[in-house]
């Protein structure tokens, strides 16, 4: 039988260890210059006997030993088994990264006894204590956002019916009530979680894996009835606007979106970001990075249907330049960092029109008031 190396290795330091991964299997081991050099041997298909005589400064029984540990735990493959011998970093377009992120994260086991759970998070407390739950800028000047205005102009049926992403935008402003509602709907605080010896953890409208809500949402806003031009954090725990900067960030909001040149006339840019402690406390296994960008989906669901609610365009875009985002918001990348981005303006009479259902009276888009509140 002749073998080859498996093409789904992927090599790191770990630690002091150099280690070896076969990501499909899932097997990882500590590797010697052996196992390397060896795998080398069979870049293309060899018999083991051809392999183990060529290491002159080792028997050739000790080298076959070596190859068939490799050979068992899958880092060699029979190369007649063309499954066994399946790139899937080439199925995947190259993508060796996305390819290794999604094998590496499944079938991960899960602790489901009560007792053992409890206890986990007890041991979990008494290393660390657990990250909080807000991120607040003190002394930075507020926003208020007022109550919510109660209105319910669509119905979530017709919402769900009439959801499109826009692109085309009128230049009448986002009426603040509006743009309170969407904001604080889709991020805001709904009540507490009674969570054991966790304590009180936050809900909102939008699912989150183990209630821990990994994201923070930045807005630049430039035509909010009320709101002068600059940048925010949305505090969840006050519920308001901290102005981080002053200023027109249209064409800020246009260069971190990769030059989506159509953003700078909507009305305002939310830039998700995740905290990465949140999630990583609690879940420290391989999958748990997907868990950030499921609950900026779920948020981003959250927010077109809110919009599209009171007649706003919504759109949403991965398409981000993320060192740019992370120096305007001043993050570092690690701790925090960009996931997915969101916004909204009023949409002009064309895009209006295009909409599912145009002429229905539930269905038409609002003309905002300008009265300011």
């Amino acid at each position: 039988m002749r073998l080859v190396r498996s093409p789904n290795i992927v090599a790191s330091w770990r630690g002091p260890r150099f280690c070896l991964e076969e990501f499909v299997r899932r097997r990882r081991i500590a590797a010697a210059p052996l196992a390397v050099e060896l795998l080398d041997e069979f870049s293309r298909p060899r018999s083991i006997a051809s392999v183990a005589g060529a290491f002159r400064t080792y028997s050739p029984a000790s080298v076959e030993r070596e190859i068939r540990r490799l050979a068992g735990l899958g880092f060699l493959v029979p190369a007649s088994d063309r499954t066994a011998r399946r790139d899937v970093a080439a199925e995947w377009r190259d993508s060796l990264p996305a390819a290794h992120l999604h094998f590496s994260g499944r079938d991960v086991s899960y602790v489901t006894d009560p007792g053992a759970h409890l206890r986990y998070l007890r041991r979990r407390l008494a290393e660390e204590r657990q990250p909080a739950p807000f991120k607040r800028y003190p002394g930075r000047p507020r926003v208020a956002l007022p109550d919510s205005s109660g209105r319910h102009p669509m119905s979530l049926d017709r919402a769900l019916e009439t959801r499109r992403t826009v692109r085309e935008f009128a230049t009448a402003p986002v009426p603040l009530s509006d743009f309170a509602d969407v904001i604080r709907g889709t991020w805001g605080q709904t009540g507490w979680i009674e969570a054991g010896p966790l304590g009180r953890l936050l809900s909102r409208s939008s699912p989150s894996a183990g209630a821990r809500h990994p994201i923070e949402c930045y807005v630049l806003v430039w035509n909010v009835e009320g709101i002068a031009p600059g940048l925010y954090h949305y505090s969840v725990r006050g519920s308001f606007l901290e102005r981080l900067r002053r200023g027109d960030f249209r064409a800020q909001a246009v260069r971190i979106a990769a030059a989506q040149g159509w953003i700078r006339k909507a009305a305002f840019l939310c830039v998700m970001t995740a905290v990465a402690r949140r999630i990583f406390w609690k879940y420290s296994s391989d999958e748990a990075y997907r868990l950030f960008f499921l609950d900026a989906g779920h948020l981003a669901q959250t927010f077109a249907l809110l919009s599209t609610a009171r007649g706003l365009g919504p759109f949403t875009t991965a398409a981000m330049r993320e060192s740019r985002i992370e120096a305007l918001l001043g993050l570092d990348g690690v701790t925090e960092f960009p996931v997915y981005l969101c916004g909204a303006g009023v949409p002009s009479a064309n895009a209006a029109r295009r909409a599912p259902g145009h002429g229905r009276v539930s269905g038409r888009a609002r003309r905002p008031s300008r009265r300011r509140p």
